[in-house]
């Protein structure tokens, strides 16, 4: 087989601490690629320790794109990702290169694949109002509304996912129809060229095993230091960047709110819980190639797997 040219876009996609970041370099090195990060927050310029963004070192080696790319202050959503995750997917292609999407925000990349129903525009009265039932009795009641008024949607809702609750509410409230009709109904724009999508996945105990294992390192300070430097210049706790998993909790930790012990233990329980959701998510997603995340031999099965993608020579086997 003699590949040309790249025809698609390659997905590496699963929870926290599979490797996705990693892998995507070495697999990009091999086949000529450019990373588009599906993070929801390693977009923000500042926020790097909590988000898992990846490393100076490894973005040194193949060109990342949607990496540090909004200020902290700038909402970021499915949708704005989408549109601008195709563009530069088609412009890399353009360059004869591999898109390599990345990363575990499994709404992002559903919207890049299938595309997203662009609703109602945001009503900041309405919002506000459920923000208040939130605050008095907790996200679970917003998950359970949804369930009452739209069960189709709430299978796609995490049982404390208060965001996702309020978008689906605002959406069936202003429009007076449920989301889950209007989803089908207009689905926006899809990716219409092919693909192939790899699942990282790993056991439970492993994956905390990991998990835990960055509260051992370096991470206890890291992420402290940068929240004060946020904070010392004037990005405010209600910029869209610090929702992120641990940036609040942190803010909280060096305002003297929390202690370092019970800043530890919220922070693993949250990424533990978070690792759950993301899992979940991607076990309902359909056409994805599962792989065990510590396989010997898994640049090669992904490098395998993309060949797919590639145009081939006239007369070749595929």
């Amino acid at each position: 087989m003699n590949p040309t040219r790249p025809a698609g876009v390659l997905a590496i996609v699963g929870a926290t601490a599979t490797g996705k970041s990693e892998l995507a370099v070495a697999v990009a090195e091999r086949l000529g690629g450019e990373i588009v990060s599906a993070d929801a927050f390693a977009v923000y310029r500042g926020f790097d320790a909590g988000t898992a963004k990846p490393s100076a070192k490894l973005r040194e080696r193949v060109p990342h794109h949607l990496v540090d790319a909004r200020d902290p202050r700038e909402p970021w959503s499915a949708g704005a990702f989408a549109t601008e995750a195709r563009r530069l997917c088609e412009e890399i292609l353009a360059r004869g290169r591999l898109p390599i999407l990345a990363g575990g925000t499994g709404f992002y990349v559903r919207a890049f694949f299938g595309g997203l129903f662009e609703g109602p525009t945001r009503d900041d009265r309405l919002r506000r109002a459920l923000e208040a039932v939130k605050a008095r009795r907790g996200a679970g009641t917003l998950v359970r509304m949804i369930g009452l008024l739209d069960p189709e949607s709430a299978k796609r809702v995490g049982a404390a996912d208060a965001a996702r609750a309020i978008r689906l509410l605002e959406i069936l409230f202003l429009s007076g129809v449920r989301p889950s009709r209007l989803f089908r109904e207009r689905p926006g724009p899809v990716w219409e060229r092919p693909s192939v999508k790899v699942l990282l996945t790993l056991p439970r105990e492993v994956l905390y095993g990991r998990i835990a294992a960055r509260f051992q390192s370096d991470f206890v300070n890291e992420l402290p230091t940068e929240v004060r430097g946020l904070l010392a210049a004037g990005i405010p706790l209600e910029a869209p960047a610090f929702a992120a998993i641990g940036y609040r909790d942190t803010a909280a930790l060096v305002s003297g709110a929390l202690s370092e012990g019970e800043w530890a233990e919220r922070l693993l329980r949250e990424t533990r819980h978070y690792a759950k959701r993301q899992e979940a998510w991607f076990r309902r997603e359909s056409g994805l190639v599962s792989a065990r995340a510590d396989r010997p031999d898994l640049v090669d099965f992904v490098v395998h797997e993309a060949r797919h993608l590639f145009l081939f020579s006239a007369g070749e086997g595929g």
